[in-house]
């Protein structure tokens, strides 16, 4: 089949032609959406979990698409250990102001946020942050220095403007588990805030990251086991994965034969970013217009390769000597699924846990490993334990 019409698209945060399996979360959305704009009022806000290559950042680049389509105040933001969040999320609010400035004109109540953010700004001293307009820092607003409060009265502010246009604001953060415990705390006292309002302001935030997101959320403030709506985002399910093979394949005049389609899905193993990639390398392998089980066969060996080299070796090559010891020791107790750091222990032979902590804490920087729960530890990427368990060590 033509290569040029290939509908499949693997790839880190590429959105899916069928996003399958992620109803429910875009339904609740749109209620979201329809709840703010129809009635001024704030939703509760989200944390999406799952591991890496489960479609997070896909999800979240839909709900910015919408609320955009919708001409909401958005801003997406991707934190990392290495810069401040309230530097990331200034700039980026930054734009989203311009941006609303542009679609929303004559708005008193935007002119007053573009003052807010500038006293916010300037308060963090992230002076060189522009709003592409000359603005007066409003003083005595937002300019505490305390990024929590400061955070939470300019949030206050941009939902009194986005009520002035009958939209909302959204505040997309991505990777959110890379964020240290006082922006995570910040970030928690301005929902937290925000949400006890009589009326809370149409501003929903929605953060994105590991499973051990919501733990560390709770060790910034015991209350954020409250303040969200937590949405693991797995694997999908047999039915979803033969949609999400089947539904773009239709749309361009090609079909499966139902066992090819069968020993697709079981490839898959339900990991999106293997049914993207498995869907690619048959549709451009295969005759057509009807994909065959050898096409399978043939396309599947090729997407694993693919993955093994991408995936998986890059992370397996990042970790020293002691660390892929204790890669393959969490392979052979556990396979993908959580193993216990004494047990883990026990099995390589340490006398103590402690005597794994540096090789742990490091595969945890490296983004390769990540504690779901206290003295626990599992693989970031479904399918892990199969690549480690081939390697010699």
């Amino acid at each position: 089949m033509d290569p040029v019409l290939n509908p499949f698209r693997p790839g880190a945060g590429r959105r899916p032609p069928v996003l399958a399996g992620r109803e429910r979360i875009l339904t609740n959305f749109d209620v979201v959406l329809r709840r703010a704009e129809e009635y001024g009022e704030g939703d509760r806000s989200w944390v999406i979990t799952g591991l890496r290559g489960v479609g997070k950042t896909v999800l979240l680049n839909e709900l910015m698409s919408q609320a955009n389509a919708r001409k909401w105040i958005v801003a997406k933001v991707e934190a990392s250990a290495s810069v401040p969040l309230r530097k990331i999320l200034a700039t980026e609010l930054a734009k989203a102001m311009r941006t609303a400035t542009g679609r929303h004109l004559g708005g008193s109540k935007l002119k007053r946020a573009l003052a807010v953010l500038k006293s916010f700004t300037l308060k963090l001293g992230l002076d060189g942050v522009t709003l592409g307009a000359e603005v007066e820092p409003q003083h005595g607003v937002a300019d505490s220095g305390r990024f929590g409060e400061d955070l939470t009265a300019f949030l206050e502010v941009v939902g009194d403007a986005s009520l002035e246009f009958g939209i909302g604001t959204l505040l997309l953060v991505d990777e959110l588990q890379e964020a240290p415990s006082a922006d995570l705390e910040a970030i928690n006292m301005a929902v937290h805030a925000l949400g006890q309002a009589d009326i809370p302001p149409p501003v929903f935030f929605v953060g994105a990251g590991l499973p051990s997101l919501p733990a560390q959320l709770a060790e910034a403030a015991s209350y954020a086991e409250r303040l969200y709506v937590y949405q693991p985002v797995g694997l999908l399910g047999a039915e979803d994965v033969r949609r999400a093979l089947v539904e773009p394949c239709l749309e361009r005049g090609a079909t499966w034969e139902g066992d090819a389609l069968e020993q697709a899905q079981q490839m898959t193993r339900g990991y999106p970013y293997f049914v993207q990639s498995i869907g690619k390398h048959v549709w451009d392998l295969a005759p057509g217009p009807v994909i065959a089980a050898a096409d399978v066969a043939a396309g599947g060996a090729l997407a694993r390769e693919e993955i093994d080299a991408g995936l998986y070796r890059s992370r397996w090559e990042r970790a020293t000597t002691a660390q892929r010891r204790l890669l393959t020791g969490m392979a052979q107790l556990r396979g993908d699924n959580a193993v216990e750091i004494g047990e883990l222990a026990t099995h390589l032979g340490k006398a103590r846990t402690s005597d794994l902590s540096v090789a742990r804490q490091e595969l945890i920087k490296k983004g390769l490993v990540y504690a779901p729960e206290r003295g626990l530890v599992a693989f970031t990427v479904p399918g892990m334990a199969d690549f480690v368990l081939s390697q010699d060590g």
